[in-house]
């Protein structure tokens, strides 16, 4: 059986789904960016240097929709954005694991219990250094 790509809003909602709650756009944003780069998941997003390390606009904007459309709750409080899957988006990603398959849903679920322990700051220096390697061997460019 071949397996087949899926798109990236759907795994960012079982990425959600195994992360639960993120605190800020910024590790979430440095989160995707190191299971995409670091550990293969098969994100396809395109992340640019920025001022707190990879940026994707396009990551942003499949949050907001996901969060508009309530599959994650987003809650503002004072300058940080809090995301939390939601009981939809619970449900969805239970019926996206057959599709995305047992030994991929693992492989993430794993990838992202690893990354729970690091704290925004090390994400960030993590996935700079990360950025700047590609950077430096041309492969983003």
């Amino acid at each position: 059986m071949s397996l087949r790509k899926i798109p990236n809003i759907k795994l960012l909602i079982l990425t959600a789904n195994y992360f639960g709650r993120v605190e800020g756009r910024k590790h979430f944003q440095k989160a995707v960016f190191l299971l995409q780069e670091q550990f293969k998941i098969e994100f396809d997003y395109h992340f640019i240097p920025y001022l707190y390390g990879p940026y994707s606009s396009q990551l942003q904007n499949d949050l907001d929709i996901l969060a508009r459309t309530g599959y994650l709750k987003a809650t503002k409080v004072g300058y940080l954005f809090f995301y939390e899957i939601t009981k939809l988006g619970q449900e969805i990603a239970s019926k996206l694991k057959e599709e995305y398959g047992k030994e991929r849903c693992e492989n993430l679920e794993k990838q992202v219990n690893n990354l729970k322990d690091f704290s925004t700051q090390e994400l960030v220096d993590w996935s700079k250094k990360l950025m700047s390697e590609k950077v430096k061997d041309n492969i983003f460019w």
